[in-house]
């Protein structure tokens, strides 16, 4: 169990992740506002001195009072402008602080939940049936067909709906992600009534996991299906190792922006 874990781990680490590239983005972001801060703060201080020293002439020398009191006034007026202008950049340094621990605490979150789901699956992993890759934020489980599906069928076996119930007691917790399950096949040709090609048959197979997985509870707004036949394959489909990797349902977890889009980069 270690073994894999560790392999996997670094999998994650090494895949890298929107909502860590998010975070570290606002950290950059709170750092700028801190210096412009700092910034705004040494501009009130050089105007306050002025202000003294305008206060130190009006004791000691003879200056026309309305040029003095025009001078006055506008170095208040700007002094009044900068601390307006630091007021607003403490709002967004506040913000930006805790824009950054929502997203520290997310990513937390989803780790914790990406290492459980991972734990779960552990002996689908061991025996090959599953595989888990995590790139660019998204994580891709993905089960080959043996563990879901006899062979042109798009009836899950009950083996498959025992792993598929425990990967989307997972999947719930994970907030903020969409998810896409996609068919794929071999370049076997299949040719029957219900399925006249392999694209017919990987679109049914997609279609059965979501159904499955929005009857266990995931809300139907967060899945979405595709469907890509031979078209995609992961090995070569000249060797039966090659064809039974093809043979495959992934199942794509994408973060996604507050306003519903996909996050950066995915």
């Amino acid at each position: 169990m270690s073994r894999v874990l560790g392999v996997l781990g670094v999998a994650l680490l090494l895949g890298g992740c929107v909502t860590t590239a998010s975070y570290e983005a606002e950290r950059s972001r709170a750092a700028s506002l801190t210096e412009r801060l700092a910034q705004r703060d040494g501009r009130i201080r050089e105007l306050e001195q002025g202000l003294r020293k305008m206060r130190e002439l009006e004791e000691n020398l003879e200056l026309s009072r309305s040029s003095f009191d025009s001078e006055r006034a506008r170095l208040l007026d700007e002094m009044e402008n900068q601390r307006i202008a630091a007021e607003s950049l403490q709002e967004q340094l506040a913000e930006a602080a805790a824009e950054r621990e929502r997203q520290k605490a997310e990513l937390e979150n989803v780790s914790g939940t990406y290492k459980n789901l991972i734990e779960q699956l552990e002996g689908e992993v061991q025996n090959g049936n599953i595989e888990v890759e995590r790139l660019r934020g998204q994580l891709t489980v993905r089960a080959l067909d043996q563990i879901l599906f006899d062979s042109g069928s798009a009836e899950i076996k009950p083996r498959g709906k025992k792993v598929l119930a425990g990967l989307a007691d997972q999947i719930k917790k994970i907030e903020a992600h969409t998810v896409r399950v996609d068919g794929h096949t071999d370049d076997r040709p299949i040719s029957n009534a219900r399925f006249p090609s392999n694209w017919e048959l990987s679109s049914a197979r997609a279609v059965t996991v979501v159904r499955f997985f929005a009857d266990q509870g995931i809300p139907p707004d967060r899945l979405s299906v595709g469907a890509y036949g031979p078209f995609h394959p992961l090995a070569d489909n000249g060797s039966a190792e090659g064809r039974k990797r093809n043979r495959r349902i992934e199942i794509v977890l994408v973060p996604v922006t507050p306003d519903g889009e996909p996050a950066a980069g995915e």
